[in-house]
């Protein structure tokens, strides 16, 4: 018999957790890799045989400190529509 896989350890600096519903959520992260800085944007959600918590494949991104502030811009637009503006 084998064990069962441990989840990945959820490392970085906690910017923000955003529930997404029941067992989901959406974590940002500050991150480092091999001396390079990073945003990590993730989907975690629950596993259902073990009640761990996973990152969801194919549901993540990460931004460059040089990109953040055109992603700034772009969500403070977003924001906008969003409200009607």
């Amino acid at each position: 018999m084998t064990d069962a896989p441990r989840a990945p350890n959820d490392d970085g600096e906690p910017l923000a957790t955003i529930s997404r519903g029941p067992n989901r959520e959406l974590r940002l992260r500050w991150r480092e890799y091999k001396g390079f800085h990073f945003v990590d944007i993730r989907e975690w959600s629950v596993n259902a045989h073990n009640r761990q918590w996973w990152p969801e494949r194919g549901k993540g991104i990460t931004i460059k400190p040089r990109e953040v502030e055109q992603v700034i811009d772009a969500l403070e637009e977003v924001r906008e529509r969003a409200h009607g503006k």
